[in-house]
């Protein structure tokens, strides 16, 4: 491993290829929600194919350069993931062995690429003007992505009654966009505030318009409860009950106050095609269904005695169903473990802030998993952004404790 001290030039050299790579990832992972990833072929391969290899490729040298520089430094946190991952592997193995359960093997693949994703994200060297850079990069590629999508597949900004089924993951990425473009806008500061303000408030806007066009109604769930909770903890005052009921007070004269054909638009979004009695699409049914099935062989699940029902939209009621309690053990252990993690560095948070915005965007994919089986971990690459911007803010966290703690010893020192 080269030390930077010992080679300057080069650690230099591979910090700014690694933050180019970065840039070029994020909209690497955005555009291939484009509607063209379906249905082009190059070369007798599938254009999807090509452009998921070379998003892997990336990330696997962004991996490669952040190793570079100072002795790699596991986190706290990640020392009790490590073993939890390896417990992972040895249930990969046992069931490999005994049951023919191939799809647990993508899990376990998923669950290693989001990890790893917080160690890129704990490993490089990203200021506040890179984090901005990346967070304006990506979230003006998720919203050009968008516009194309509504466009291309759609009619433009109108609600139809059934749109592509690429909102499924198109949906959670642009509410991380606008989670991440509004942690930027309530931290400006300075002479550049202003641009920067309203290049966040213009970009997070219209990728809510987005969400609400595609139909994405989880996603618009998440956006809608993590904004509410950054904006009352930038603005919330010693008087707790009394900002709350002040927040929806407010909400609720803004919601009275719009035109009749905004409200429309969001009612057509949330309603059209659903009878009051099936919102769900009849995905309650099935999380039933799969509950009920899963109760009769809950320690196995469905690697005994496989009984066919379509997917269950819920990320811990799949897992449960499909690998039985002792099979999902490892990964809802995982799931829960980074949840507390995200919620409980939330709640230690002063101020929200640019550095620290990866502990909301983060909250995204888990308010999805409730509705959707793949995230919180997938599908594909769509989550890693998320991932890599909680990594960044655990690390800021952990500098900022050092500080403290520095300090403290100081001024015990002092004698103060």
């Amino acid at each position: 491993m080269l030390n930077t001290v010992q080679y300057p030039a080069f650690a230099i050299l591979a910090d700014r290829v690694a933050y180019g790579l970065l840039l070029f990832l994020s909209l690497a992972v955005s555009m291939s929600c484009l509607p063209l990833m379906e249905v082009k072929q190059v070369a007798g391969m599938s254009l999807p194919g090509l452009w998921h290899k070379l998003i892997v490729a990336v990330f696997i040298s962004l991996l490669l350069l952040s190793l570079i520089g100072e002795k790699p430094v596991l986190p706290p946190f990640f020392k009790t993931i490590a073993w939890l991952f390896a417990l992972l592997l040895l249930v990969w193995l046992a069931i490999g062995a005994f049951f023919p359960a191939k799809d647990f093997g993508d899990e376990v693949r998923t669950v290693f690429i989001s990890l790893s994703a917080v160690w890129l994200g704990w490993r490089m060297k990203l200021d506040e003007c890179r984090l901005k850079l990346l967070v304006g990069v990506f979230s003006a590629g998720m919203v050009t992505v968008g516009l194309l999508v509504v466009f291309t597949q759609g009619s433009g900004f109108s609600i139809t009654e059934y749109f592509a089924d690429r909102k499924n993951s198109l949906g959670p990425m642009l509410a991380t966009a606008a989670v991440l473009c509004m942690g930027m806008v309530v931290d400006a500061k300075g002479k550049r505030a202003l641009p920067v303000v309203l290049w966040g408030l213009a970009l997070s806007a219209l990728s809510v318009l987005l969400i609400l066009t595609i139909r994405a109604r989880a996603a618009l769930l998440a956006v809608a409860m993590v904004l509410s909770l950054m904006l009352f903890r930038r603005f919330k005052s010693r008087y707790t009950v009394l900002s709350v009921w002040a927040a929806i007070l407010m909400l609720v004269a803004v919601f009275m106050l719009m035109p009749h054909s905004v409200k429309q638009y969001v009612h057509q979004s949330l309603f059209m095609g659903f009878t009051m009695g099936d919102i769900s699409s009849g995905r309650m049914d099935r999380n039933y269904q799969a509950m009920s099935i899963w109760a009769q062989n809950p320690l196995l699940g469905q690697l005994v005695n496989a009984k066919e029902i379509d997917v269950v939209h819920n990320y811990p009621l799949w897992q449960l169903f499909r690998f039985g309690l002792l099979g999902a053990f490892p990964l809802l252990l995982v799931y829960v473990l980074l949840i507390v993690k995200d919620i409980k560095e939330l709640l230690a948070l002063r101020a929200v802030s640019v550095m620290t915005v990866g502990y909301y965007a983060l909250l995204i994919g888990f308010v999805v998993s409730f509705f959707e089986y793949a995230f919180p971990f997938g599908p594909g690459t769509s989550v890693v952004l998320s991932f890599i911007f909680f990594g960044v803010a655990l690390k800021s966290s952990s500098k900022t404790e050092s500080l403290s703690t520095e300090k403290l010893s100081m001024d015990n020192n002092n004698g103060i």
